[in-house]
């Protein structure tokens, strides 16, 4: 008994084109499967340890105090916890009213911001873990030297924070 007949079946029983069309069909469901079981390491990596600062001015003493006492308190954002926690907060006291200027892009122009005296310019150390090393995603927000980020915990949130310092975390 050969192989292939003389109509083009193999051992009697399979056409050709049907063949093809289940090895296909065998790609691309192993394909599939290596997808979404393989490895989640791929060109953005895994996720890396970061160490941050964001500065935020302007915060009040009884929140400033209330920060203190709840710390260490753990990153959230859209009703989800984070891997990252505010581990220290570092206030330094405004003596007297400070005004500055913040310049925005496009159609956001200018805007001064008050300091009054009497509240706290906050420096928050946050150390947690991002997902996405190409994005540097921490929850929804990206982790970058200069862009505008909300310290909201499970505790506490304050908005108009700027982050001043990152550092990645080799792993060891």
């Amino acid at each position: 008994m050969s192989v292939i007949d003389k109509k083009g079946r193999i051992f009697g029983k399979l056409n050709i084109i049907d063949l093809i069309a289940i090895l296909l069909i065998v790609a691309v469901l192993a394909l599939i499967g290596y997808k979404l079981l393989g490895s989640d390491e791929d060109l953005a990596g895994s996720g890396q340890s970061v160490v941050y600062t964001v500065e935020v001015k302007g915060v009040e003493p009884e929140v400033y105090d209330f920060i203190q006492d709840n710390l260490p308190s753990q990153l959230t954002a859209s009703n989800e916890m984070l891997d990252a926690y505010v581990t220290a907060a570092e206030g330094t006291l405004i003596e007297e009213d400070i005004y500055s200027l913040e310049v925005g892009s496009g159609t956001s122009g200018e805007k001064i911001i008050r300091a009054e005296a009497g509240t706290y310019d906050v420096v928050f150390t946050i150390e947690g873990t991002v997902k996405d090393n190409l994005s540097s995603k921490l929850g929804t927000q990206e982790i970058r030297v200069g862009k505008s980020h909300i310290v909201k915990t499970t505790l506490f949130e304050l908005e108009g924070g700027v982050i001043t310092s990152c550092e990645r975390i080799a792993a060891q």
